[in-house]
């Protein structure tokens, strides 16, 4: 009896002293940007491909014909895109201006990217949302965690994006519709809308949508607690620029059980000090680096 005690007490004592597993969420920006051009298919499906890879991070803006697409910004970015009239610049092709079908026209793959040299060219067009999930579907994918952001600015309302109301609402819409159509995916649990813009994040708080939301922030004079304040109330994810992120950011939001997901980290050791320091994610341009990462 003695002896089953101590075998007791001993399996009770190691329980104790185990390191509870750690959980980041590694999201890959834009699918995987520094091997794939940006925010196509394609680099969707390599992101995926990466078993460290637990989130795809993506930008949407809206089409004319009221459709969800893929793009970070809101026009033709002729750094990585073809412009097919060269007598106007890429900003003067307001994608919510233009029919899906329209904008399906320009490669937005095959110049490659000025800044990632590793990004493999390949011709590629903006995708709807809706064309990301039924990819997934039909190619047999694993079903990820999303991290959208909605792309909205004041200056560019009704003439670049929807306003805010309108934009969250064709949001929260076709989310419900997606969660209907792929059961499996649960996507409404597994879906953080981040944005910028105050406003939007206020709108999709009144859809009551079961979604995370993430307020991202490059304003390294504002606290976090004022930037809360303005918005009127406290998100689930903090996402600052990485080099804003202290041990005392990490604590106060952590405190408020906010995690703190910090964009965009790039290189390894960037990555590892951010880990350990305390991050409850990371999104980065390589999600192929994430597997030397040490947690």
């Amino acid at each position: 009896m003695k002896h089953s005690f101590l075998i007791l007490c001993s399996a009770l004592l190691m329980l104790n002293c185990t390191k509870p597993q750690r959980t980041l969420d590694l999201q890959g920006h834009r699918g995987a940007r520094g091997l794939f051009p940006e925010n196509t298919l394609v680099g969707f499906e390599a992101a995926l491909e990466i078993p460290e890879v637990r989130t795809l991070e993506l930008d949407l803006c809206v089409t004319a014909d009221g459709e969800l697409i893929i793009s970070h910004e809101p026009w033709f970015n002729e750094r990585i895109c073809e412009v097919a009239d060269s007598a106007h610049e890429g900003f003067a092709y307001s994608l919510f201006k233009m029919t899906y079908d329209s904008i399906a026209q320009f490669d937005c793959g095959s110049k490659g990217h000025p800044d990632f040299p590793k990004q493999q060219p390949t011709s590629a067009y903006k995708p709807l949302l809706s064309e990301l999930f039924a990819t997934i579907q039909r190619e047999g994918l694993r079903w990820p965690h999303f991290n959208i952001e909605i792309k909205s600015h004041p200056n560019g309302d009704n003439i670049y994006h929807p306003g805010p109301r309108k934009f969250a609402d064709i949001v929260a819409s076709d989310l419900r519709k997606a969660h209907e159509q792929y059961p499996e995916a649960d996507l409404l649990n597994h879906l953080t809308v981040q944005s910028f813009d105050l406003r939007v994040l206020r709108e999709m708080r009144k859809t009551t949508l079961p979604v995370k939301l993430a307020l991202l922030t490059d304003d390294a004079e504002t606290s976090p607690a004022d930037q809360m304040d303005a918005l009127g109330f406290p998100v689930d994810i903090y996402s600052p620029n990485f080099e804003q992120v202290t041990p005392e950011l990490i604590s106060w939001c952590h405190f408020r059980r906010i995690a703190v997901i910090p964009w965009t980290v790039n290189d390894l050791e960037s990555m590892q000090n951010l880990v350990d320091m305390g991050v409850d994610g990371l999104i980065s341009d390589y999600p192929n680096e994430f597997k030397n990462l040490v947690y």
